[in-house]
């Protein structure tokens, strides 16, 4: 057996710790990580290039066993790489070439080698594919194996698990499996939040499960005229809902969603406050730039006192004044399911709709209603309301929207009109 290709086996026997039972080889890899291994491999390849440029100058004829070496060293870090991630794939495709390239060349010895892997990859591929239905099988499968690595809370056990959660949210999305990508995202937000909890001032556990002490952590931030406070209770809210939601905690869904609103108010306030309307694209990424050059998001927006309604709609008629009443009406009703879905009012038939109007998009040739959205081939339009139900009601439930700040007009490319 060549030295070369014997020095490759005791490589992947250290780095893998292979057994007769495959099915263990890539757990194996995986929990005792890459890094030693990698530093191992990097150097063996530093020592390796230096003896070869010495031989190469000398003519030694010990130079084309140590190219191969070089190449097979070099292989299996590549190799390595794939396999730690889990890109088992490309890991194939890798083996393949090589294996294609020395039968090319009539490298016995290096074909012999890699068939060695071309086994490998194989029997990987099959392991994992049993492994994830088992685990995917039900949820249940994934939640006892993710208990198993953060039984012992500590920061290296939370990276552990975050690990196996992404490799496993990146099979999923390979396959398209939709149901289990939604979970998997829940156990990744409460990675994150095990994370937090472990290297910050505050207790989740607590915050999920008491009103008051929540509150208590909460309000001064979002009661500051700090953009950073505010910002930090935004972050501490996220990670509040992450980790009540896989905890059952007593503070539900609800709740949270009532502190979402009193974060946007409290942006919304500080932006009011310090009359920064026209720099809000750059404090927070809840601004929305109405440029008219391209389309935006569709949402319910506050713009100084008033309420602005951004959706897109198919028109059953082409007249103009038409389509602006169909497009009022599809405001009308997706303003009452915003303010009745976050609870600002007590029933749909009791809003009563001021004036509204459908904000124009320039262009060089004249202003239009609409903007034409090819990608779903429907028309989008901006609506805006003065007054909801009265004055007072207009201000008190604005409050709780996303700003929107608006380019000026001389800043801007104008759109094509349609």
């Amino acid at each position: 057996m060549p030295a070369c290709y014997k020095i490759g086996i005791a490589i992947v026997l250290f780095s893998l710790g292979i057994s007769v039972n495959r099915a263990s080889c890539q757990t194996v890899a995986l929990e005792r990580g890459s890094q030693a291994f990698t530093d191992s491999i990097g150097n063996r390849i530093d020592h390796l290039e230096k003896q070869i440029a010495r031989l190469k100058q000398t003519r030694d004829v010990a130079y084309l066993n140590m190219q191969r070496e070089l190449d097979h060293t070099l292989f299996i870090k590549a190799y390595y790489e794939y396999v730690t991630d889990e890109d088992l794939d490309p890991a194939k495709s890798l083996v393949e070439t090589r294996i294609e390239r020395s039968e090319f060349r009539r490298d016995q010895a290096s074909v012999k080698f890699y068939r060695t892997y071309e086994e490998h990859i194989y029997a990987l591929i099959k392991d994992q594919r049993m492994r994830y239905q088992q685990l995917f099988q039900k949820e249940k499968n994934f939640k006892k194996e993710f208990e198993r690595y953060i039984e012992p809370g500590t920061a290296e056990a939370y990276r552990k698990a975050q690990r196996i959660v992404d490799l496993a949210l990146k099979y999923a999305r390979e396959n398209n499996l939709t149901e289990t990508i939604k979970y998997l995202t829940n156990y990744r937000s409460f990675t994150e939040a095990l994370i937090f909890d472990l290297g910050s001032e505050y207790d989740l556990a607590e915050l999920t499960n008491n009103a008051k002490s929540f509150e208590k952590a909460f309000q001064p931030l979002i009661s500051s005229d700090s953009l950073e406070s505010i910002r930090e209770a935004e972050h501490l809210l996220a990670h509040c809902i992450n980790y009540g939601r896989l905890t059952n905690s007593s503070l539900d869904g609800e709740y949270f969603r009532k502190q979402e609103m009193a974060v946007t108010a409290a942006l919304s306030e500080l932006f009011d406050r310090e009359g920064r309307e026209k720099e809000l694209a750059h404090y927070t990424n809840q601004a929305v730039i109405a440029k008219y050059d391209s389309l935006n998001p569709c949402g319910v927006f506050k713009w100084h006192d008033q309420i602005v309604v951004i959706d897109e709609f198919i028109p059953s008629s082409a007249m103009e004044n038409v389509k602006k009443g169909e497009a009022i009406i599809h405001a009308d009703r997706m303003l009452a399911t915003y303010l009745q879905k976050n609870k600002l009012c007590q029933s749909i038939k009791d809003l009563r709709f001021g004036y509204a109007f459908i904000i124009p998009y320039q262009s060089n040739a004249k202003n239009t209603a609409f903007y034409y959205n090819r990608s779903n081939q429907k028309w989008q339009f901006i609506a805006c309301y003065t007054l909801v139900d009265s004055k007072d009601y207009t201000l008190k439930v604005s409050k709780y929207m996303p700003p929107l700040f608006f380019e000026d007009e001389m800043n801007t490319v104008d759109a094509p009109v349609h």
